[in-house]
């Protein structure tokens, strides 16, 4: 006769231990982290990239005004949390005209502007200067020369 044996040993579960799971989790969340950080640093760069070159439209529509009316079109700025570009009669900042330029991101703003600089509308010249934008991701230098062409530099250019 036989006799069934049984089997008295433990049968082994498939699965991870709490200690696993647990760094595996830690190890999650410091990427989640850094990848939070450097998505906020690349949209702050984009933010001071988009308003540099908003700018640089701005200004080339300016110069081709100057251009086609025969016209100055001589920059001034207001400065604050809302900061604005314009040329012509001084205006607030919040108004929509085709002559005034509103900050496009709160997080970038007017560092400075050169005085007296604008387009004028013989045979393309422009009183040379720049307007630099600043953010947490940079400096935007928006150059104008002397013959109206414009430019957007990083940081510190000539």
């Amino acid at each position: 006769m036989w006799v069934k044996k049984h089997n008295t040993a433990m049968k082994t579960m498939s699965g991870f231990t709490l200690a696993e799971l647990l760094i595996v989790m830690v190890i999650a969340s410091i990427l989640t982290l850094g990848a939070i950080s450097s998505w906020q640093s690349w949209q702050q760069l984009q933010r001071l990239n988009d308003s540099a070159r908003q700018l640089q439209h701005f200004l080339l529509r300016l110069r081709s005004e100057a251009n086609e009316h025969n016209a100055a079109r001589i920059l001034w700025r207001r400065t604050g949390a809302a900061w604005c570009v314009g040329s012509g009669p001084l205006q607030p900042c919040g108004k929509a005209s085709r002559s005034l330029f509103p900050a496009p991101w709160p997080e970038v703003g007017l560092r400075s502007l050169t005085e007296e600089m604008g387009f004028y509308g013989r045979n393309n010249v422009a009183r040379p200067g720049r307007i630099v934008l600043a953010g947490e991701a940079g400096e935007r230098h928006v150059v104008v020369s002397s013959r109206g062409r414009v430019r957007i530099c990083e940081d510190n250019c000539l």
